[in-house]
């Protein structure tokens, strides 16, 4: 049999050709559409064409909001920080003269009348007279002790002779560890309006540091302008998502910094906050060198003691990038090197430091910052942007 069919085919090839195109088309048809895998695929991808299509028309998505902003790297000119107030000191009050006693000159002579001459003579006796009982005294009861006032919340100082410019955004590139990993862009945005300010903060992880940190980190700082400098009245932050938003209120009136989830902190002066101490020398030029500072943060209040620690030329991207090669200009700019440690716990055990590289050129407005927590592990910054309004 064998033998015939193979007979057959070479007898007359067309006609075997013809015998399985017959076969597949009879298989085919009694499989319909998902005949071949070609088919099954094709149909599949039209039927997810069709389902997105469809789910796409009849759902309202909306794109997730983008909080971040982007800076044009450029430094521009700053304007100089706010002028404090000149306060005379208060005059001495004048002592007034004493008036002299008037004098009454006499109109008239006066007479001067002899004392009478007492009577000697016998006086019969006379039966005393009896005197009335003296009444019990009753002592009076001391007055209950009154409470001893709270002392009075201190005056804040008042608002610089000279406002600072309406919008200052200052754009940093942050980095975490000795090695410098880059995470990506941060924005500081300033803005006052009547005396009060308003100071905001917005990043966001770029390249792989936004899949180990995602996300936007936002926080904002609200409160007054003074002569002294920025005073926060509040303090926000907000890590990643709304749930994670946590509010700091700083109680001026009865000195205490309440905190989400703990018992209110007592403090002394005016503290600030993550953001204020940032700018805090642009607003108030250091006049020695050694300052301290207090920072509420949204867990606990943080003391910084800072020092002038010397000079150090750093070198920053200025100008506008080149259209071709995408290279900024780099500047050589004199820095002061300010460095501090954070007060230690009751343990006594290091809690970190900061520094800070400010430039008098730019009116101290920090140029680079470093912080180290208590475990070692720290983050910098550096300016990239300077624009106001």
């Amino acid at each position: 049999m064998a033998d015939a069919v193979s007979s057959f085919e070479s007898a007359s090839p067309a006609a075997a050709e013809s015998t399985r195109f017959d076969l597949a088309r009879g298989l085919a048809r009694r499989r319909g559409l998902l005949a071949t895998p070609r088919r099954k695929l094709t149909l599949a991808l039209a039927a997810s064409l069709v389902l997105h299509l469809l789910i796409g028309a009849a759902a309202d998505v909306e794109p997730p909001e983008d909080k971040s902003i982007t800076l044009a790297a450029k430094l521009m000119p700053l304007p100089p920080p706010p002028v404090p107030v000149a306060t005379p000191p208060a005059p001495k009050p004048k002592q007034k003269p004493k008036r002299p006693k008037p004098v009454v000159a006499a109109s008239a002579p006066v007479a001067i009348v002899a004392d009478p001459v007492p009577d000697l003579s016998p006086v019969a006796p006379t039966a005393p007279e009896s005197a009335p009982a003296a009444e019990p005294q009753v002592a009076a009861a001391p007055p209950p002790p009154q409470p001893t006032p709270p002392p009075p919340a201190p005056e804040p100082a008042p608002p610089p002779a000279r406002m600072p410019p309406k919008k200052i955004n200052l754009g940093y590139t942050a980095f975490l560890g000795e090695q410098k990993f880059e995470v990506g862009p941060v924005v500081l945005q300033f803005n006052h309006d009547n005396g009060r300010y308003k100071l905001r903060v917005v990043g966001r992880g770029r390249g792989i540091a936004a899949l180990l940190y995602p996300g936007t980190f936002t926080g904002e700082s609200e409160g007054q302008i003074t002569s002294e400098g920025l005073r926060p009245d509040k303090f926000t932050e907000e890590r990643g998502n709304p749930d994670k938003r946590r509010e700091t209120i700083f109680d001026h009136e009865k000195r205490l910094l309440r905190v989400p989830d703990k018992e209110p902190i007592p403090f002394e002066g005016s503290p600030h906050d993550p953001l204020t101490w940032i700018v805090q020398f642009y607003f108030s030029t250091p006049k020695t060198d050694r300052v301290t500072i207090s920072v509420g943060t949204s867990r606990r209040m943080d003391v910084y003691t800072l020092e002038r620690a010397g000079e150090e030329e750093i070198e920053l991207p200025t100008g506008d990038a080149d259209p071709v090669t995408g290279q900024r200009a780099v500047k050589r700019v004199a820095t002061q090197v300010w460095k501090g440690t954070r007060k230690p716990d009751a343990d006594g055990k290091p809690n970190g430091n900061a520094t800070f590289w400010l430039s008098p050129e730019w009116h101290y407005i920090p140029m680079r910052i470093k912080v180290v927590n208590a475990q070692g592990r720290s983050a910098s910054f550096e300016l990239t942007a300077i624009s106001t309004e």
